[in-house]
This record gives structure tokens, sequence and C-alpha cells, in this order.
């Protein structure tokens, strides 16, 4: 089974549904059994449809990745308590 670590990153081409079927099924084998990355693909999903409403610019790929960055380190933190 993949990590949280693994599953936070995969989180955005799950939700754009562009992730491959294998990486799916690993996702959502991890998300059955993580509250925690549950919890973190409703964030995902919420910030990606505020922003699909929104007028403003779409978010760009380099602050996507620095969220999942820091949705992921945070998630090490906690997982180390």
């Amino acid at each position: 089974m993949i990590d949280c670590v693994e599953a936070v990153r995969r989180m955005w081409s799950y939700l754009g549904a562009s992730l491959e079927p294998d990486p799916t099924v690993e996702l959502e084998e991890h998300l059955e059994v993580c509250k925690r990355c549950c919890g973190e693909l409703e964030f995902s999903r919420h910030v990606r449809d505020l922003a699909a409403t929104s007028s403003e610019p779409p978010i760009r790929d380099e602050f996507r990745d620095r969220v999942t960055k820091l949705l992921a380190a945070g998630h090490d933190r906690g997982a180390a308590r």
C-alpha cells in the first residue's frame, strides 16, 4: 500500500481524472483506511472547486506543486507525533 506522502502527491491528478488506473486503485485503497488523507482529498477538492468558479486566473502549476509539498510536509510532521 502507498504511504501518505505518495497519496498526497497523486491527489491533484486523481481529482483531474488524469491518474492511470493502477495508481488510482492504490490511492483509493489508501483512502479507505486513512482518515487524514481523506481530509486532504476533500480540502483539495474544495480548493479545485473554488478555483473553477473563480473569475481569477487558474492556479499555476508552480503554486499547486508548492501546496502539495506543504501538505505532504505537514502530514509527515503529524505522523511523527
